[in-house]
């Protein structure tokens, strides 16, 4: 197996960083779209002071990048720029006709400041 290739129980729990290293939380999930057989969106758990927020933020794949280093995922955003993403409970997670999906990709992909 490459190094590239890596199962989706390992991907959970990884660290996600923002810039300059800061932890923006931890990977809870991965929605897979198994038409297009592509990964659409991380679930991340915000980083709270004494572990998860319960709170998750869905994040676009194409925002994220691996760091094969930090072995970690990346955004290239501040923590207050990530707090202010949409975030859902478990709950509206599981009902698509909520629409995070869309809210998630319309804020990831506007430009910042």
């Amino acid at each position: 197996m490459s190094e590239t290739m890596i199962k989706s129980a390992d991907i959970q729990g990884m660290h996600v960083t923002g810039v300059e290293g800061t932890k923006l939380g931890t990977v809870r999930e991965l929605f897979v779209d198994l038409t297009a057989g592509r990964i659409d969106f991380l679930v991340v758990e915000a980083a709270g002071l004494l572990g998860g927020s319960g709170k998750f933020h869905p994040v676009p794949w194409s925002a994220v990048r691996y760091d094969t280093v930090a072995r970690a995922f990346q955004l290239a955003m501040a923590k207050d720029d990530f707090k202010a993403s949409p975030s859902y409970d478990r709950d509206q997670l599981a009902n698509r006709s909520f629409g995070w999906d869309e809210q998630a990709s319309r804020y990831f992909t506007a430009p910042r400041p």
